[in-house]
């Protein structure tokens, strides 16, 4: 069963903003939730959610650490580049 399957199984819902994930809890215990909270997990339910999320990730990090930008911006403007080059 997916992570975002056992989300919802539990009442709780995801939603994706852009690259920033929301979890609405619903039912779910305060033992699921700190799962939920791993990185590991965490990076794997943000993939599940958004298929992009790793390419993302990656440009994000070399916007950050090679580019010098912020850490907002860098998410920013990954985002943006992520979202130009999956158009067809």
């Amino acid at each position: 069963m997916s992570i975002l399957a056992r989300i919802k199984a539990n009442g709780g819902e995801v939603i994706r903003d852009e690259w920033r994930m929301i979890l609405r809890p619903g039912c779910l215990k305060p033992d699921a939730i700190a799962w939920l909270q791993q990185p590991r997990i965490r990076a794997a339910l943000h993939a599940e959610i958004w298929p992009l999320a790793p390419d993302w990730e990656e440009r994000a990090a070399i916007r950050e650490f090679d580019g010098g930008q912020d850490r907002e911006t860098a998410e920013r403007e990954a985002y943006r580049e992520v979202l130009v080059r999956a158009l067809p």
